[in-house]
This record gives C-alpha cells, structure tokens and sequence, in this order.
C-alpha cells in the first residue's frame, strides 16, 4: 500500500513535466498572492499594536489601510492570472490524456475488445482522465499554494520565536502521518466505487441501445429494476467512500484547534518571560490559524491525490496492454493493388482458445473474379475475412495479397485496398453524406449519388427533402435495415477498391432487392476482385467459383452448377434445405 501512496503523487507530477513553464509561472504568481493575501495583513497587526497605536501615528495608520487595500487589489489580480495557468494547464494534460488512451485503444490486439465492455473503456477514455483534470483544475492550485503557505508562514514564525516554528511543523507531521492512514482507507474505496461506476455506465449504455429490444420483449420493468440493481450498489459504494473521506475530515479538521492552543500557550509563556511583544503574540497566533488552515487544505488536496490514484492505475493497466505488431509495425505499401489473393494450409485458433477455427484452408483466387463462401455459422467464413484485414495474425499458412505475405504488406494500405459490407451495419451519428464519404473523404457529391443509385438507394434519395444533408440518426436509427445495409454497400462503393467483400451483405434485403444490388455490384465491379460471405445460397449462384466450408475445412468447391451434382455433398444438402424452407414458407402465405 505504500508503494502505491508514494507513486501516486509521483504520478501526478509526471503529467505536469511537460509544462514545467507553466507550473514555474503559477507557482511565483501563488507566492506573490501568499504574501499580499495573508503574509502583510498578518504583519500589519503587529505593526498596529506595537508601534501605531502606542506612539498613535494616525498618518501611519491611514498608510497601513491603503497599504491593506492595495494588497487586496493585487491579491486579486493573481487569483485571476492563477486561474487562468491552472485550467489552462489542466485541459492541455488531460486532453493529452485522453488522446494518448484512444490512440492506444487502437492499436491493442483485436482480441482486447472481446474480453472488455463498452462501459469499462469509456470509462478509461473520458472518465479516468477528468478525475485527474478536476484535482489539477480545481484543487492542483491550493495545493500548492498550500504548500507554499506552511512553508512561507513556518519561516516567519521562525523570525518571531524558533519554538512557534518547531511547534507548528511537529504538529504537521503528526497529522499529515495520520492522514496518510485513513488516506489508504479512502483511496481503497475510491477504487471500489470507480467499478461499480463502469458497470453501472455499461448498463445504462447497453439498456439505452437496447430500448426498442426491451419495449417490443415487454420486459421494460425488469430493465429498470436491472439498473436500479446495479444503481444501488453503485451508491453503497459510494457511501463507503463517503465514509473514508469523513474519517480524513475529522482528522484534517482537529488540527487547527490544537495547533492554535500550543501556539497561543507557548506564546503567553514566552510574553511572561519577555520574549514575545503582544504584536508578535497576535501575528504569530494569526499566521499559526492561516497556516493550519493551509495545512488543512494541504492535507485535503493530498486526499484528492490518493483518490485520483486508481484513475492513474487505470490508464496504466490500458497502457500496459500489448500493442497488435500489425496496427504498429510499418510494412510495404504498393500502388494500386491488382486483387489476386491466395491462402495456403492456413490454420487458425482465436487467442486463448485451443480449438482451431480454420484447419489447413487453401485456395486461390484469381484478379477480378467473384468467389463466395458458404458453409453453416460456425464454419469459418468470417474467421477468414477477419485475417484478410489482419485484425488476427495468420497463424499457421500464408495469407498473400497480390503474391505477398500480408504480414509484409503494410496494414493501413493494405486495408484501403479492401472495402467491406457487414451484416452488422455501423453508421455515424451525422448525414448520408457523412456516412458515405468515410469510403472516401474528398468524393464530390455526383460520385456521392451515383453510389446511392448503385446501392438501391436511388429513389430514396429523391424523396428527402434535405437530400445528402439528411440526418440518418444516432448509429442510423432514422433508416430500416436494408436501408442501412445498402448504405454501406454504397460507401463500399464509392470506396472503389481492388478488393470488395461482401460478408452476409444482403441479410435484410428482400429477393427483389437482392437481385439488382448484385447486378449493381457486378456492374460496378468489374474490375474488382470480390468475395461472398454467406448462408444465403441465392446470393451465390452466380460466383466463378464457390468454396465451402464446413467445420474449418474446405468440404467443396466448384461453380453451382457443378456442386450440385453431388447429391451427398455439403452444398446439396444446404441447397436442399433452403429450397425446402422457401417452399415451406410459400405454401404457409398461400
């Protein structure tokens, strides 16, 4: 536990070296505030009771006022300049931060995202780093003038009498010793309560999303009871918290009425024996109360360090994760590429898995010639897709584009050589036009409409008023399946690559549609190579060349035609069983 206390103030200042200059700059404009705020009033009082009142210089006591005055004015003027470094400071290292923790988000293996929820890494991105901006905006300041103060007003005391001095710093040893114990405590539960506050954001997020599964399952009570659940361990947690924090209150809080009770006792003895003047009483006894205050604050602020401390182990453990060597590592990037692909023996295993999804793949596909992959879920068609775009690595086998390993083509050519439709369509919150130009950013917008044409989103197009300025909503909430999935066959398209994989792309689109989205991808692919990922045999009939999977294996391959006249082959009995399902369904409408 100690090691973790030391580190974590360590850890703080660290963030701060970049901008020393900064740090240097508030810290004079905090010690020029410490002297006009509190050091010259305190002074003052002395001067007061034992020169200005005694002797009754009234042209004195006028200086004194203005004097006071002016001290205000400035005192004020470096409050305002330290606002301004300590926010300004504070935005600058946490928007580091926070950039810092998404670029790294993005080259963590593939794998990472299926062991972490959506809630816990927001919360590492974005809630993490505020918790380290609200000490540095908010109390990064006090702090330190707080450590300014007690050293400032130790030094004074100093002058006026050595025993004040010693007493003041014993007794802030003592309480800040004292601190750092029921600090463990507080830094302890503020962990606890950071995750349950990431299970409780996951909740909410996934509940939201979920809305329209919730409504139309009619469990919407049991979701609020679900996240009142979660909710009320969230709040427990809290109070936990809470309660440390409380414990450290008590203990900053009793400093100051012992501190000032030594102090004015020393210094009554010390004015009996003659050592101290009544002016030095009262100034020591007012820097003794400004300065347990200081301590207070100090010790306050150093609380606030603690709790910022399992934020700061946070982003550590999500910097600590591996990178991915093909999101970092630099490759050779080629011209436009011509879209021959080929695997060979390819076996693979997801991490941390032993089975193995692919077993010995091998085929070769041709430039320009339209492939599919069929099988039954589980067969390995995606795994395959995954690998081209090296979100995994091989494995065993090559994966070669244009005759080259993949692993020595650079991953981000590589991946502007490909263009993907899913199943699972992902649209930004914004316009068609910003959905469609993540396929290609400088597309004008004749190249813009002309994809929608070809997607089969033509007519639609022309029904909205705002036309390619209409808002699709959050994750395209404000269009139906298929008009989202052709939509991102259109940015495929409009993407124009060597390479166009179509994986379960027509899933929502009826038979009608289907049909002219493959003629429309047949036209505008000529002369790109393009491959087929589905369950859904129709969409593959006319394919130069079908292979099918089954169990991780290539089980077949030919063109339609010629796996159908194996009549105890895997593609005839998936063949059969749609051909059965569709005139099930036909004779069930009629």
């Amino acid at each position: 536990m100690s090691a973790k206390k030391n580190r974590d103030g360590r850890r703080v200042l660290s963030f701060l070296r970049p901008y020393k200059k900064w740090v240097i700059a508030d810290s004079i404009v905090i010690a020029i505030s410490q002297v006009f705020s509190a050091l010259i009033p305190t002074l003052a009082l002395s001067w007061l009771v034992d020169t200005i009142i005694p002797n009754e210089h009234y042209n004195w006591l006028w200086g004194l006022m203005w004097l006071l005055i002016l001290s205000a004015v400035l005192d004020l003027v470096m409050m305002v300049i330290d606002e301004y470094f300590c926010h300004q400071t504070a935005k600058t290292v946490t928007n580091w931060q926070k950039l810092r923790l998404f670029r790294h988000l993005q080259i963590v293996p593939y794998s990472f995202y299926h062991h972490n929820s959506t809630g816990e890494m927001l919360a590492r991105v974005s809630d993490d780093p505020d918790t380290l901006h609200n000490f540095l905006a908010w109390e990064g300041s006090t702090f330190m003038a707080s450590v300014q103060g007690v050293f400032i007003y130790s030094l004074v005391l100093l002058w006026i009498h050595p025993y004040l001095m010693i007493t003041s710093v014993v007794l802030g040893v003592i309480f800040y010793w004292t601190s750092n114990i029921v600090g463990a405590r507080t830094r302890l539960a503020s962990a606890d309560a950071r995750k349950e506050a990431s299970r409780y954001l996951e909740r909410l997020r996934e509940s939201v999303t979920g809305i329209h599964l919730s409504r139309v399952m009619g469990v919407s009570d049991s979701e609020v009871d679900s996240v009142i659940s979660i909710r009320d361990s969230f709040v427990q947690h809290s109070v936990k918290e809470l309660k440390a924090r409380m414990q450290s209150v008590v203990v900053i809080a009793s400093y100051n009425g012992f501190a000032l009770g030594l102090v004015y006792l020393i210094s009554t003895l010390l004015i009996w024996n003659q050592g101290l003047t009544s002016g030095q009483m009262l100034t020591a006894g007012g820097l003794v109360t400004i300065a347990a205050n200081e301590m207070q604050r100090l010790l306050r602020n150093w609380l606030s360090v603690r709790r910022t401390g399992p934020a700061l182990d946070r982003s550590e453990v999500l910097l600590g994760e591996e990178v991915s060597e093909a999101e970092v590592s630099e490759g050779i990037a080629g011209e436009r590429a011509i879209g021959s692909i080929r695997l060979q023996d390819v076996a693979f295993s997801y991490p941390g898995k032993d089975e193995n999804v692919l077993k010995g793949v091998s085929f070769s596909i041709g430039a320009g010639e339209k492939w599919a992959l069929v099988g039954p879920s589980g067969s390995g068609k995606s795994t395959i897709v995954d690998l081209l775009f090296k979100l995994y690595d091989t494995g065993v086998g090559r994966i070669e584009v244009d005759g080259r390993d993949i692993r020595e083509w650079d991953t981000a050519w590589l991946r502007s050589q490909m263009a993907i439709v899913t199943q699972d369509v992902m649209l930004r919150s914004g316009t068609l036009a910003d959905n469609l130009r993540i396929g290609k950013r400088d597309a004008t917008d004749e190249e813009l409409l002309k994809a929608l044409e070809d997607s089969g989103l033509g007519d639609l197009i022309e029904t909205l008023p705002e036309g390619l300025n209409t808002s699709v909503g959050e994750r395209g909430s404000l269009l139906s399946g298929g008009q989202k999935q052709r939509l991102s066959l259109a940015r495929a398209l409009l993407k124009d690559a060597p390479i166009l994989i179509l994986d379960e792309a027509s899933s929502a689109l009826d038979p009608i549609t289907e049909t002219k989205i493959n003629e429309a991808v047949l036209r505008a692919g000529k002369n790109q190579t393009i491959i087929i990922v589905s369950h859904r045999l129709s969409t593959v009939l006319s394919a130069d060349q079908i292979v099918v999977l089954e169990d991780g294996r290539i089980a077949e391959q030919g063109k339609h035609g010629e796996l159908l006249q194996n009549q105890t082959g895997v593609y005839s009995r998936l063949f059969g069983r749609e051909a059965e399902i569709g005139g099930a369904t036909i004779d069930y409408v009629s």
